[in-house]
């Protein structure tokens, strides 16, 4: 058992000697190739003029693939499903409100009755 007065090992020596670590990474080592921070390609709107907004997301708007189209569709399914989850659940707690009070009435009424008769 460890002394409170000895020292941790160094970090790499543990990281090192992890077995995760014995094995080399799997995968192409360029996939983390640095990205250059200069940009190469010319810019759309004339040199003279300043680049709007307007025109800069313009630029960053891509022509929609298949999957862009299949990921906007599940997510207008999904928004699609919580709104009628919503309806349902808010029809339930009003049917049970109104139930509620016509069980309190009818009961109310059943021993007004009652007592009446006798």
């Amino acid at each position: 058992m460890a002394k409170a007065t000895d020292s941790a090992p160094a970090y790499e020596e543990l990281y090192h000697n992890h077995p995760v670590n014995q094995h080399p990474p799997s995968g192409s080592s360029s996939a983390y190739a640095p990205v250059p921070l200069e940009d190469d390609t010319p810019s759309s709107a004339p040199l003279n003029e300043p680049q709007t907004p307007l025109q800069d997301l313009n630029a960053a708007r891509h022509a929609h693939c298949e999957a862009c189209e299949e990921r906007q569709d599940r997510k207008e399914r999904r928004q699609h499903e919580k709104r009628i989850c919503g309806i349902v659940a808010a029809t339930f707690m009003v049917a049970f409100i109104c139930l509620m009070i016509v069980g309190i009435v009818s009961i109310d009424g059943w021993y007004d009755a009652k007592r009446k008769s006798h």
